[in-house]
């Protein structure tokens, strides 16, 4: 029982390590290439309003989001893994460059250059020390906000 405790231990370890390289590696420095060491070749992302299927699809389409920003830093402010799982809440600050942002509630321009940060909890599935799926829920409505886009109550 003690190698089965100690070697979970050190599997959650080695995911919460992952997670954490993935966030101020790949984000914050925007190292896309290093994803083939994090993520698995089926890699899937949940992402509000989309998902994303296979590593060089998730790499491709973090590039493109990543050339929106022209500064990326992210505090975790949560850390836990259990199992397979990591779980993570954090908070992303950001420069965004001018252009047309996505959100589940329609297009909303950004026509200057503008500060931007949000909240966000993040899940992550792990197989054999790689990331296999991503599940983000953002604030989007206070992003939204920021950018002033109008929101109508419903």
């Amino acid at each position: 029982m003690g190698c089965e405790s100690d070697t979970s231990a050190i599997e959650r370890a080695r995911n919460k390590a992952v997670v954490e390289r993935y966030f101020h590696e790949v984000l914050d420095r925007k190292n896309v290439a290093l994803m083939p060491e994090l993520m698995s070749s089926d890699v899937v992302l949940h992402r509000p309003g989309l998902e994303v299927t296979g590593l060089d699809a998730a790499m491709t389409r973090l590039a493109a989001t990543l050339r929106e920003f022209t500064a990326f830093s992210t505090e975790l402010e949560g850390l836990i893994a259990e199992g397979d799982m990591v779980s993570v809440r954090l908070l992303h600050r950001t420069t965004m460059r001018p252009h047309l942002f996505h959100s589940r509630a329609g297009e909303v321009p950004v026509p200057n250059e503008q500060d931007l940060s949000w909240r966000a909890i993040c899940q992550f599935r792990l197989r054999d020390g790689k990331i296999v799926e991503e599940w983000v829920m953002r604030d989007e409505l206070d992003m939204l906000v920021q950018m002033g886009a109008r929101v109508a109550p419903r």
